[in-house]
């Protein structure tokens, strides 16, 4: 009997919800490419990360940061001071003994916001740059070549040895 009710309940939710207040008329419109584009579902960044860091021979251990951990939006500050209401998610792997080693992506809500995204990265670069001049010279030369990429809605941040592979594994992964 009970089984009854609920499934009686349950018809009565699934017709109420469907129906439409007299008046109501659809205003969807079109989406454009640019929209559909930005709407596309995230590539998976994990993945992405492992195929980055696969590039680098030479790394040493790194350690990683991403929009999974539980308290990322605290963690991006360190990377970036844009709004991270604009990233729908990132990671950051970095060198686990402070060397000139750093690969992040981030990827944005909108690709309308990677302009501010690549000032805020290179910030993130000069900052590192001017760490390295006082604490550790022999790695400053390594920071200065750090690269910035910008694939659709995806901006990278490249500090290694071997950029051009490591930008081609980025290059492939968010196509």
């Amino acid at each position: 009997m009970k089984r009854i009710l609920i499934l009686l309940l349950l018809a009565a939710l699934l017709l109420a919800g469907c129906s439409g207040k007299p008046g109501d008329e659809s205003t969807a419109e079109p989406v454009s490419t640019e929209a559909a584009e930005t709407q596309a579902p995230m590539v998976s960044l994990y993945d992405l990360r492992k195929a980055m860091l696969a590039a680098e021979p030479e790394l040493p251990e790194m350690m990683a940061v991403s929009s999974s951990d539980e308290n990322a939006d605290q963690l991006f500050t360190y990377l970036s001071e844009a709004d991270y209401a604009k990233v729908e998610g990132y990671y950051l792997a970095y060198a686990a003994d402070g060397s000139a080693y750093e690969i992040a992506v981030v990827c944005l809500r909108s690709p309308e916001d990677t302009a501010e995204m690549e000032t805020s990265l290179k910030t993130h670069v000069d900052g590192r740059v001017s760490l390295y001049k006082n604490y550790a010279p022999d790695q400053m030369e390594q920071a200065k070549t750090a690269k910035i990429v910008t694939r659709g809605r995806y901006v990278a941040l490249v500090m290694c040895k071997a950029q051009d592979a490591v930008i081609r594994a980025f290059e492939d992964g968010v196509k």
